[in-house]
């Protein structure tokens, strides 16, 4: 858990605030938006020196969420990014967004971030919306430490954040005023070193909205915008001494289903359907009713409780029709249904007529392509998880992974190949000894027409 406060500011506007490990929100509602429902809000993100990205979203996951990412755009100035999230990846630049920079936005003397915000499409874009009186509107948060990134275009790449969590605010205690800025007229009140009359740049295409009379020194509409303050930046009214306790945050709400989900669909595709499938060697006669196929009632079970986590997890991201998905889905209803069917049929015919019929080749070969597939989707979620070594795909986990994968191949095609030959060796000697012929019925297991059992 990550130490979080609220914070009720009592200043010349009312500024509702969140902070957590130095990394900071406050949000000004102005009167005349909590009254009409629609309008302009005003936003102030902070963060520590050493912080590569910042990005506050509205909304409680990061599909749909309306987002705003900042970053350094130089040694002095930063960059606000408006970003749509679009489920578990990094979310794209939001063309349609209007967000303009304001006076006190920059890189303060410490390395500290901070961006003030005056936001004209936080109350509803593509995918969501924000009512400017909900006393428990909910946000994310997310960041990454390390180098600057120095970049102008508010489409750059971010690198996979290092932590994030989520949290309410009562808009009602952050409303008030009509200010214009009212994070220059709150750090006044403060002794702050910022002061009015403020030069800014701005190279964005396009037009954001902006009132008249504003101390806006820079706008954010499709391609890049910076705002350069030469009488200082402001101080994060998150810095205050906290009125109130927020909500805690957790850094991954989703971490245990995720765990689940990345331990059991690995255990039953990459160890044990393959080593169900081996058993069907050993020198056993009853080894399909007596080992074969409860491991695999075993293993199907599991493989159940593991697409149940998997699902869960890809609902609450919004990642239900994704790639790593819409595979799982094949495979599992392949090997639920199809797969126990084939097999079972080939069992009824074994025992009637002691040969592999077409559902005995189709249950060893597109079993095996299916156990094959299923691996490959592991990796394919692996990476839909996020970057290697991120907290989502833990470099550690990965490793693991690949090499049991490795070992369980090697260990599958030395039994598959050495095996019926050993099998069919061992049976003719003792035909040779017993003089009597292996009746057909008994040529082969049932899948496998290579090997022979010992039944005589």
């Amino acid at each position: 858990m990550t130490n979080a406060f609220i914070v009720a500011a009592s200043v010349a506007t009312d500024v509702v605030s969140f902070s957590s490990s130095g990394y900071g929100l406050s949000v000004n509602v102005p009167s005349d938006t909590a009254s009409s429902g629609s309008g302009s809000i005003y936003l102030q993100i902070s963060a520590p020196s050493g912080t590569q990205w910042i990005g506050f979203g509205q909304g409680s996951q990061m599909s749909g969420a309306n987002m705003l990412v900042v970053y350094a755009a130089d040694s002095s100035n930063v960059t606000v990014s408006p970003r749509l999230g679009t489920g578990h990846v990094e979310p794209e630049h939001n063309s349609d967004a209007q967000v303009s920079v304001l006076e006190g936005t920059g890189i303060a003397s410490d390395g500290s971030l901070v961006a003030n915000i005056r936001c004209d499409s936080c109350l509803s874009w593509s995918g969501g919306s924000m009512d400017p009186t909900d006393s428990s509107s909910k946000w994310i948060y997310a960041y990454k430490s390390g180098d600057a990134l120095d970049a102008t275009s508010t489409s750059a790449d971010i690198s996979q954040h290092d932590n994030n969590g989520e949290f309410k605010l009562d808009l009602t205690t952050g409303t008030g005023g009509s200010s214009s800025n009212p994070f220059v007229a709150s750090s006044d009140d403060s002794s702050s070193t910022t002061a009015a009359g403020t030069t800014g740049t701005s190279t964005a295409t396009g037009t954001a909205a902006t009132a008249p009379g504003s101390d806006i020194t820079g706008s954010v509409s499709s391609s890049s915008a910076t705002a350069t303050s030469t009488s200082g930046v402001s101080s994060p009214l998150t810095s205050s001494s906290p009125s109130s306790t927020g909500d805690e945050v957790e850094s991954d709400p989703n971490k245990g289903t995720r765990t689940a989900h990345a331990i059991l669909m690995p255990l039953v595709f990459v160890v044990l359907f393959p080593l169900s499938a081996l058993t069907l060697y050993l020198p056993y006669n009853e080894k399909v009713r007596h080992v074969h196929a409860p491991l695999q009632v075993v293993s199907i079970i599991l493989m159940l409780v593991g697409l149940a986590m998997g699902v869960r997890l890809a609902n609450k991201l919004d990642e239900i029709d994704k790639y790593h998905q819409v595979i799982g889905f094949i495979v599992v209803g392949w090997m639920v249904i199809i797969q126990p069917a084939l097999g079972l049929a080939q069992h009824l015919n074994f025992r009637k007529n002691g040969t592999r019929s077409p559902m005995g080749h189709g249950h060893r070969w597109v079993g095996r392509a299916m156990i094959l597939l299923g691996i490959v989707n592991g990796g394919l979620g692996f990476m839909q998880a996020g970057k290697v070594g991120s907290e989502e795909t833990p470099t550690y986990a990965v490793i693991l992974y690949s090499a049991v994968a490795v070992a369980i191949f090697v260990l599958y095609f030395a039994v598959a190949t050495f095996a019926p030959a050993f099998t069919a060796r061992r049976n003719a000697a003792r035909g040779a000894v017993t003089e009597k012929p292996i009746r057909p019925k008994s040529q082969g297991y049932e899948m496998h027409s290579r090997a022979a059992d010992t039944r005589a």
